[in-house]
Formats: structure tokens, C-alpha cells, sequence
């Protein structure tokens, strides 16, 4: 029988020939000697090497996995029916290659799920009964919903005397965070395996990475979602089946960070506004200190508190009222007590004949009362041609919301004027806009 090599160390490899089945000659010593010796000179090599062969091992693990999830049209995949369309397409016709972040994600959530699947095993209440376990939803000869369960769990019931058997999908999520709620694009997730077939529910177990807790929700089965899934599936197979694409979606609906996540971003150019052409020339400004007075409004809303008109928001103390303060303000019901800055609408007036666009933003508006302000500017003789509010989801700062606007108007317009009475904002925006203007323009 062989003896295996006890490789220790180095050391014990050169000098401790105990454990092999014949000491190395002095020659082959002496050879070996001397390419260790190459190896010390550059150690780096040595974890650079580590490193490669984890980055190769974790892409040759996602593309095996993505091997199975080859695009056919007419077949679609439930984790991402819920995201923008566009993306989606773009997703099935230019597929691209997954970043870092998106490998060690990929890693990550395997091993959770190895582990949950591990440890529901072990608990002896819950049967693992199979994992990945493919599921086809199916809209017409044409059009499907294909998918995998992480596991499929048996849950065994005893009852008077009875023993009942339940099969229950699991879908696991691993986050940075446990969510208050299921996340839409899983809950359509894992609505597609219910449907598909026909169990009466799922459960949505998210894994929160750095907190080390779980959250389980359960998932009745909802033949509403049916239809729902079904006009998303055939609005996307359409627009393949006849070589378009569909709207862009995250756009039409302002949900820009989908836009900023998004691996298409450049090809989809979701900034490029339809009514304005690439190219033209752009004047910003911020509504709320150049175009519009807001300060009949807010004596209003103190009066309707039951404060002196005259009485600022940072005067009132009492939470309460504050709140009811803010909730006021971001309502469309003192819109109309918004009047014109006489020289703010003389700027807008001379640079639209400067054949420049004037486009309007808002940082303390939201997307809500887009209609209402566009109404309001037309009854005010105010020609702004496009409105820029607070989408949801955005919390930024005044100025880093202006600035983030500015890059993405950058991205396919010439701002020459930026019009705000905050002299900070302004230069900054200002000399982030040139900065962008220096860029080289990709491609050129």
C-alpha cells in the first residue's frame, strides 16, 4: 500500500522523508529546491493565483448554472417578470457577463441555500423532498413562465388520528436586511410556482447576510396573479416575437434607481427624454426659488394649523403638527395658491427664444404632484417644457437630487444655464456639468 505524503509544510516536503514512498534524489532535491526559491522571490504570485482560481471557479459555477437557463422565445423566467420590461429584453438578447458583485452574490446565495436546505434537513420536522425542481406556467402554445423551486418541503400533519402530507415551494432570498414585506419581484416569483401547480401556498424565507436572522412569509396561492402574469408575459413575447422592444418601463414609470442598477443603463438611455431630441441645448431651473413664489402657500397651510401665517416650519415644535405641516405641503390642494416670480418667468421667456429647452426641477415636489405643477405653470403663462420632481424612493439631499439630475441631462443634452437661487447648488451643478462636457465621449 502507498503511504501518503504528509505535506505539512515545505520544510517537511525537503527534509523530512518519513512519510513517502522514497526521499527524493539529490538532484531532484536540489530542482525542487530551487523552483520554491522562484516561488519566495515573488510570494504575491501565490495568492494571485488563489484569487484567479476563485474567480474562475465562481464564473465557471455561474455559467454552468446559466446553462440552464437559456433564452427561447416564448419562454420566460419568473424571477424577473416583475423588472422592467425593456431590461428584460435586453437581458435575453445581449446577455452580459456578471460583474464581481454579481458572482459573489450568486456564491453567497448558494451556500445559504445549501445551508437552509442542510438544516431543515436536520431539524427533523421537515422533509426536503427535492431542490431546484422545474416549473413551466403556461399562457398559450406560445408563451410560458419556466422556472425552478429552490426546495419543495414536506410537511407532515397529524390530526386525530389522521397523518396529512402538504407540499410546500420555498424560495429563498438571501438580503442585507430583513424586509417589512415580500418584495414584489419575489412574491411574482414565487406566485408563478403556485399557479403552475396549483399548490395552495409558498412560502418567501429571507436570510439576512450580516444580521444572521431569518423571516419567513407565507404566500397564499392567488389566481389574480394569473392575469397579471399572463399580460406582462404576452406585452414582453410580443415585442420579441416582432423584433421590437418593449417600453422602457422603469423610465415611464420614474423608478430611476431601477435605471441606475441596471446592467443596460447605457444601451437603454432611459435619460433621453422623447419629446426633446439628443443634442439640444438645455436651461435648468428649480422651480421653487426661480419660477414659482411658495410663500402664499405655506401661510395658508399655518393658518389652516391654526399658527400665525408668518410662523416657519422650523419654528413648530410639536411632531404632530409637523408632520401635518409636511403632509400639506406635499398635497395638491394649495397648488393653485402657488404665484409667478415676474423675472423668473422673464428667464424662462428668454431662453426658450435662445432655442433653448427650459426644463423645471423640484426637489421638494414629488412625483405625485407632477400634473398638478405642469397645470398650474401652463395657467401662469410659464412655458417650461419638461418637469423633473422627486421620484420615489429618493432621499437625497437638495443638492446631490439636483446634481444626480444634472449628470443624467448630461448624459444626451448641452446644459448651458443652470438657474437657482442657492449659490452653492448652482456651482456645484455648474462645474459638474462641465466637468461632464470634458469627458471623452465613449466610443470616440
Amino acid at each position: 500500500m502507498k503511504r501518503v505524503r504528509n505535506l505539512m509544510s515545505l520544510d517537511n516536503f525537503l527534509h523530512d522523508h518519513s512519510g513517502y514512498d522514497a526521499p527524493l534524489s539529490k538532484d531532484d532535491k536540489a530542482k525542487f529546491e530551487s523552483w520554491v526559491s522562484k516561488i519566495l522571490s515573488n510570494p504575491k504570485s501565490i495568492a494571485s493565483t488563489i484569487e484567479d482560481a476563485l474567480k474562475q471557479g465562481m464564473y465557471s459555477e455561474w455559467e454552468s448554472e446559466s446553462g440552464n437557463h437559456k433564452f427561447k422565445l416564448g419562454s420566460y423566467y419568473p424571477s424577473m417578470i416583475e423588472k422592467c420590461l425593456r431590461a428584460q429584453a435586453y437581458s435575453y438578447l445581449f446577455p452580459e457577463p456578471p460583474t464581481s458583485e454579481e458572482l459573489a452574490i450568486f456564491g453567497e446565495g448558494r451556500a445559504i441555500h445549501e445551508l437552509i436546505a442542510l438544516a431543515l434537513r436536520r431539524s427533523g420536522l421537515i422533509s426536503v423532498e427535492g431542490s431546484e425542481v422545474a416549473v413551466d406556467l403556461e399562457f398559450s402554445n406560445e408563451a410560458k413562465l419556466h422556472g425552478r423551486i429552490d426546495d419543495l418541503l414536506l410537511i407532515r400533519i397529524s390530526e386525530a388520528g389522521d397523518n396529512f402530507k402538504l407540499f410546500i415551494p420555498l424560495e429563498i432570498k438571501s438580503t442585507s436586511t430583513l424586509p417589512d414585506e415580500p418584495r414584489q419581484s419575489h412574491y411574482y416569483q414565487l406566485s408563478t410556482y403556485l399557479l403552475a401547480q396549483d399548490y395552495p401556498l409558498g412560502v418567501l424565507l429571507y436570510w439576512a447576510k450580516r444580521e444572521g436572522r431569518v423571516k419567513a412569509f407565507t404566500i397564499p396561492k392567488d389566481e389574480v396573479m394569473n392575469a397579471v402574469l399572463r399580460e406582462r408575459v404576452f406585452e414582453l413575447h410580443d415585442a420579441l416575437k416582432k423584433g421590437s422592444l418593449p417600453d422602457k418601463e422603469a423610465a415611464t414609470v420614474r423608478d430611476y434607481g431601477q435605471c441606475e442598477r441596471c446592467a443596460y443603463l447605457e444601451r437603454c438611455n432611459p435619460y433621453l427624454i422623447d419629446s426633446i431630441p439628443k443634442n439640444s441645448m438645455i436651461a435648468l431651473f428649480d422651480l421653487d426659488s426661480t419660477v414659482l413664489d411658495t410663500s402664499q402657500k405655506k401661510r395658508m397651510i399655518m393658518l389652516e394649523l391654526g399658527l400665525p401665517a408668518s410662523t416657519r416650519p422650523s419654528d413648530i415644535h410639536d411632531e404632530e403638527v409637523k408632520k401635518k405641516y409636511w403632509e400639506l405641503l406635499d398635497s395638491p390642494r394649495y397648488i393653485e395658491q402657488d404665484s409667478v416670480i415676474i423675472q423668473g418667468r422673464e428667464k424662462v421667456n428668454e431662453q426658450q427664444k435662445l432655442n433653448r429647452v427650459p426644463i423645471g426641477i423640484s426637489s421638494a415636489r414629488r412625483d405625485h404632484l407632477l400634473e398638478a405643477t405642469r397645470a398650474r405653470l401652463a395657467n401662469l403663462s410659464v412655458p417650461i417644457f419638461h418637469l423633473i420632481l422627486r421620484e420615489p424612493g429618493n432621499y437625497d439631499t437638495d443638492g446631490k437630487f439636483k446634481m444626480k439630475w444634472a449628470m443624467r441631462l448630461a448624459r444626451n443634452y448641452d446644459i448651458v444655464e443652470f438657474f437657482d437661487r442657492d449659490a452653492v447648488t448652482s456651482s456645484l451643478v455648474t462645474r459638474g456639468v462641465e466637468a461632464q462636457k470634458s469627458k471623452p465621449v465613449p466610443g470616440s
